[in-house]
C-alpha cells in the first residue's frame, strides 16, 4: 500500500496505528459510556489497512474490491469474526474489524494469484 516504504517501516506503522486505535476506541467507550460507539472510525481504517496491506496490485478495482468486501464482513460479523466482538474495550472495538480486514487481504491474495481478477 505505501510503496516505497521497506516492509519494516510499514509494519511498524501499522502496529502503531493499530495500538493508537485500540488505545482512542478504549477511551472513546469509557468516555461515552457507549459499547463499540458508533462515532468511532478509527477501527474500520485499521481494518481496511489491514486489508490492503503488501498487496503488490492496489489499483482501483483492488480498492474498491477490498472496501466492498470489507464493509460485507465488517456488517455481517460471520464466524469466525463475530467471536472478536466478545473481546472487551477498545481490543474488542478494533479486533473483529483487524480480522475483517486480514481475511479480506487473504481473499485478494488468492484472487490476484489465480488470475480471478482482470
Amino acid at each position: 500500500m505505501f510503496r516505497g516504504f521497506s516492509p519494516v517501516v510499514q509494519i511498524v506503522a501499522f502496529v502503531l496505528f493499530t495500538l493508537a486505535a485500540i488505545g482512542l476506541a478504549e477511551r472513546a467507550e469509557r468516555t461515552s459510556r457507549l459499547e463499540d460507539p458508533p462515532f468511532v472510525v478509527i477501527d474500520e481504517m485499521t481494518g481496511m489497512w489491514a486489508a490492503l496491506l503488501f498487496l503488490w496490485r492496489t489499483d482501483w478495482l483492488v480498492i474498491l474490491l477490498a472496501f466492498l468486501l470489507f464493509r460485507a464482513f465488517d456488517i455481517w460479523k460471520f464466524f469466525p469474526l463475530n467471536a472478536f466482538e466478545g473481546f472487551l474495550g477498545g481490543v474488542g472495538i478494533v479486533a473483529d474489524d483487524l480480522a475483517a480486514g486480514m481475511l479480506v487481504n487473504l481473499l485478494l491474495r488468492a484472487a490476484l494469484t489465480f488470475g480471478i481478477l482482470p
